[in-house]
């Protein structure tokens, strides 16, 4: 109910009531609600702020060590960009480039290459929170273009039962359908389902996600770091061949 609240721009707000109503009704009680409250209303920044804080990344910064301090001097840019160097994280990131060609690792190390991306942990590259959902990319091979995006939330959400996983898509159809808030990565960019072809793609990453024996978003990549891509691939049934 709320994915297809999210699809209009502006939310009417008797549907926003309804939704409102059948989740009393139903007694669900989810944070996806917050976030639809927030578009419903047209509070476009606070819709922003309310999303990174509540889907999956945001738990991942807030649980980083002086992290609030990081978000009052810097904005919301914190919640996916490094702001102040990160030697450590950095160290971590280019010990990638020393695996075998083979290995999931170095995949993900050559796609940061080949899309002249800086390296998480250096200032102005990906944070630990953005830098997880990279490893995503690379192992559904989705593009890092908007449907790309949005392929890449549906194939890691519907894999996940991490809090906040659901809400990564629904926030992420919010942005790139409705356009009902920015992205701090790409900022606005509506209608990118509508387009034909596109509604077809994302239904299938997530019959993908569903189907993954991984669940994507409750790993650390860096332990499988050095194992061959598509023996990884072939063992989460993303691959059949």
């Amino acid at each position: 109910m709320v994915l297809a609240e999210m699809m209009l721009n502006p939310v009417p707000s008797r549907l926003e009531a309804s939704v409102e109503h059948w989740a009393s009704e139903l007694k669900v009680h989810d944070r996806s609600l917050v976030l639809a409250r927030d578009v419903a209303l047209q509070a476009r920044q606070q819709a922003q702020s309310d999303f990174y804080r509540l889907f999956w990344m945001g738990e991942e910064d807030q649980r980083q060590k002086g992290f609030d301090q990081l978000l009052k001097a810097h904005g919301p840019q914190s919640w996916t960009f490094t702001m102040e160097p990160d030697p450590e994280l950095a160290a971590q990131w280019r010990s990638l480039a020393e695996l075998p060609d083979d290995t999931l690792g170095a995949a993900v190390w050559q796609h940061y290459q080949r899309h002249g991306f800086t390296t998480p942990g250096e200032l102005g590259g990906a944070n630990a929170a953005l830098a997880h959902h990279d490893w995503l990319h690379v192992l559904g091979n989705y593009d890092v273009d908007m449907i790309g995006e949005v392929e890449n939330a549906a194939f890691g959400a519907a894999s996940s039962s991490v809090t906040g996983a659901t809400l990564w898509f629904l926030g992420v159809m919010a942005m790139y359908e409705g356009g009902l808030f920015d992205s701090v990565v790409t900022g606005s960019h509506p209608h990118q389902i509508s387009a034909p072809g596109m509604c077809e793609r994302v239904v299938n990453a997530l019959k993908r996600g569903r189907a993954c024996r991984q669940d994507l978003l409750a790993i650390d990549y860096f332990t499988i770091a050095d194992q061959p891509l598509i023996e990884v691939q072939r063992a989460w049934g993303l691959i059949n061949r």
